[in-house]
């Protein structure tokens, strides 16, 4: 009777000890932990630094990102910051009030808006195939709206008997640069589509857009560059021919005004 008392404290005494290692007055931890490093693995994400936490530098924590951790990509991913700089992180932020339109509370805003992005250059090398994966992705994402051939008769407009506007046909004048920002940030009941086709993705897009456009690409695109440079390259030497031209009517006038005295 004894020995089965004494059993019984211990397994009490056990109880009731663990119960009161495992109550911490911090709420987010859960007590005693067994073998804590076999659930609590190391966070640690690319690109963020670990040395500053809630305003606290923590110097080993840094130290231990740099030494064990890359910030290099695997090769045949797609790069954090692209060389050209138009890959992420993006260099524009949203239309001023894109948190109140569109919902975009983490993003930052940026006065030029659209405009800001209007010259930058696809870094995405225009090929036939570029272009089939632009349309493929236009397919799943943007047909339903904008309607095949890109002029705003997609199912989702015409079977709404008027309930959703049409986005009209695209504008001839757009760029590269704006394509893109649209489809980064949205534009009036269009949404952002970030969050569905990622930075490389949205540049396929963007050459698929100007094909529906009827903008010029591939080599005809690239010969008409070269022949709109080599004339630009003909004017300017013509003016520098003329400038030449001047200078040397000049020299002779002033020779013979000295002949002249």
């Amino acid at each position: 009777m004894k020995r089965k008392t004494f059993k019984f404290l211990t397994v009490a005494a056990f109880i009731t000890t663990g119960a009161l290692v495992s109550c911490v007055a911090d709420h987010n931890s859960p007590g005693l932990e067994y073998m804590p490093d076999m659930y609590r693995s190391p966070a640690v994400e690319a690109y963020v630094d670990y040395g500053e936490v809630d305003g606290v530098y923590d110097e080993e924590a840094q130290k231990m990102v740099e030494e064990k951790f890359s910030y290099i990509p695997p090769v045949g991913t797609v790069p954090y910051q692209g060389e050209d700089g138009f890959l992420a992180p993006y260099n524009h932020g949203g239309p001023i009030g894109v948190d109140k339109t569109h919902g975009l509370f983490e993003v930052a805003q940026d006065t030029a808006g659209r405009d800001g992005a209007k010259n930058d250059v696809n870094p995405i090398a225009w090929s036939e195939d570029v272009v089939k994966e632009g349309k493929v992705l236009f397919e799943r994402f943007c047909i339903h709206c904008h309607g095949e051939k890109g002029d705003g008769q997609g199912s989702v407009i015409t079977n709404s008997n008027g309930k959703y506007p049409t986005p009209g046909p695209y504008k001839a004048e757009l760029t590269s640069g704006e394509i893109f920002y649209t489809i980064t940030y949205g534009k009036n009941a269009m949404g952002s589509h970030a969050s569905q086709v990622n930075p490389v993705e949205r540049w396929k897009l963007v050459h698929y857009v100007e094909k529906l456009i009827g903008k010029e690409q591939g080599p005809a695109a690239a010969e008409a560059g070269a022949e709109e440079g080599m004339e630009e390259g003909a004017a300017e030497g013509k003016e520098g021919m003329q400038g030449v031209d001047g200078d040397n009517q000049g020299v002779e006038e002033a020779h013979e005004d000295g002949a002249d005295h």
